[in-house]
């Protein structure tokens, strides 16, 4: 079964899992606060953002970053999906034990790979809609006023904090960088911020056609 093998002792595997797991989540939340700000340059008006997304254009820089993303992505989805249970069995043990141990930190785990899954088809159909409709404030802010849209952007902003937030925690908790509570408190800040951040812009874009 999946969970015996991924329970199993293989200490070079298991290091080289938890290496590319850690770095390419890493990569991944950097680039979605990156990205946070770069569609945060609305607060400062239209133009702003065009010029941002023209310096990208003619620079060539979203195939790259699509490039960048699909690397990382792949990288991580196999790093994780060799230690998460695929089988519907396993899954109900994982399910069964985490209601049994009632800790915080294995319900945000189980939490984590429901919304992982959830932004992976989101992440996809976003970077689908940019990379053949193109970037500009015209164009996301016919986006943002679609009901649908601005609610698929919404849950999208939401799931991505949230994995992002309980990623880093994970991460700096297991490798023992820091205090585990001190942390959880900091990343709490950090994640209200972008959220505020990310609904602020969306509000901006779907203003803008008033």
């Amino acid at each position: 079964m999946q969970l015996q093998k991924a329970m199993a002792f293989n200490p070079r595997a298991d290091f080289l899992v938890e290496a590319v797991q850690m770095v390419s989540g890493l990569l991944l939340v950097l680039f979605l606060w990156v990205h946070m700000l770069f569609v945060a340059s609305i607060w400062l008006g239209v133009g702003s953002f065009n010029t941002l997304a023209g310096f990208m254009d003619k620079w060539g820089l979203l195939p790259l970053t699509i490039v960048f993303l699909v690397i990382v992505f792949l990288s991580h989805i196999g790093a994780v999906m060799r230690r998460m249970p695929r089988q519907y069995a396993e899954q109900r043990v994982v399910w069964k034990h985490a209601k049994l141990i009632h800790h915080k930190d294995t319900w945000s785990w189980v939490f984590q790979s429901i919304t992982g899954s959830a932004i992976i088809i989101l992440a996809i159909v976003h970077i689908a809609i940019v990379s053949f409709a193109g970037i500009n404030a015209h164009l996301s802010s016919l986006r943002v006023q679609t009901t649908g849209f601005l609610i698929f952007y919404v849950v999208l902003l939401l799931l991505s904090e949230y994995h992002a937030s309980v990623g880093l925690y994970r991460i700096f908790v297991k490798w023992g960088f820091v205090n585990r509570h001190s942390m959880k408190r900091v990343l709490n800040v950090i994640s209200l911020l972008m959220i505020v951040i990310g609904a602020g812009s969306l509000w901006i874009l779907y203003t803008l056609g008033a």
